[in-house]
């Protein structure tokens, strides 16, 4: 296990964040800034700020008037909603012409945002309000397998026949077979990233949610949305894959499979829109 953990540990350190994401961090870590300071930040690069208002004007947020400014946007979302939607932008950049030779990265890609998208939604239901925070954790929740396919595909290959063969899930596949699973990888590279605890934590456990961890809620909502995704990208029936939900998970967001499929719908008609918000360049791959 030690020598493939120091590849993709290698690898993950290698995976770095626009220069944008870090300048607002910094920022935002002073506690002493004012959403003017955000904005003015914003607005000295043109694609964000481009892209920003791009993604506040759409259908995604259902805004009645325009919003032609950032400062506006700021205004309006307030700053964390800011910083995690350029966070997510930020992600997008640094990992949107990523090249994985043996992984269908579209693919990925598709079922990253549809994940992103349905952890959003499945947040609105059980009333959290930091619906683009859970966005970020949905978008990145598979994001390991980008590192492993990079630093020991054979491996990450093999993990993946084995589980499309027996039908056993992914990780459980992988620790057999590798010694960790893509979540542990995914917790390495937002560390190096320095995300907030909540959102490593949230990965680090999406896969099975402890009943014990911080922040269970939110894991159990990035579990659930990672189903979603998957039932999405297999084109399997939603109530098929959601059967693999743990148990506590439903218990504590009070979900049900009836709202899961509402949600599914949501996510499927935004699914076009945010792709090319995020990832002009993907074409989209299903119709």
């Amino acid at each position: 296990m030690s020598n493939q953990w120091d590849k993709v540990s290698i690898q993950a350190n290698l995976v770095t964040l626009p220069d944008i994401y870090w300048r607002l961090k910094e920022i935002l870590d002073s506690h002493d800034y004012s959403m003017q300071d955000v904005a003015q930040l914003i607005v000295y690069d043109p694609g964000l700020t481009a892209r920003m208002l791009r993604i506040v004007n759409s259908a995604y947020f259902g805004f009645a008037a325009k919003i032609e400014t950032v400062a506006h946007a700021v205004s309006i979302l307030g700053v964390q909603q800011i910083r995690d939607l350029v966070l997510a932008t930020s992600i997008a950049d640094a990992l949107g012409d990523y090249e994985c030779e043996h992984l269908d990265i579209k693919q990925f890609w598709l079922r990253s945002v549809y994940r992103a998208i349905a952890a959003r939604n499945l947040a609105g239901v059980c009333s959290l309000m930091d619906g683009e925070r859970m966005f970020v954790a949905g978008l990145v929740s598979g994001i390991g397998h980008l590192i492993m396919y990079q630093s020991i595909p054979v491996l990450a290959q093999q993990a993946q026949r084995e589980a499309d063969h027996s039908r056993n899930p992914l990780h459980r596949v992988e620790r057999e077979v590798i010694g960790f699973d893509h979540a542990q990888v995914a917790s390495v590279l937002m560390k190096n990233w320095q995300l907030p605890d909540s959102l490593v934590s949230m990965i680090e456990h999406h896969l099975e949610p402890d009943p014990a961890a911080d922040y269970l809620l939110d894991t159990a909502i990035v579990h659930i949305a990672a189903l979603i995704g998957n039932a999405f990208a297999q084109s399997r029936p939603l109530d098929e894959v959601l059967v693999n939900a743990a148990g506590h998970a439903w218990d504590v967001t009070g979900l049900d499979i009836g709202r899961c499929e509402a949600v599914d719908a949501e996510v499927a008609e935004q699914l076009n829109s945010v792709v090319n918000m995020l990832f002009p360049k993907l074409q989209r791959a299903v119709g």
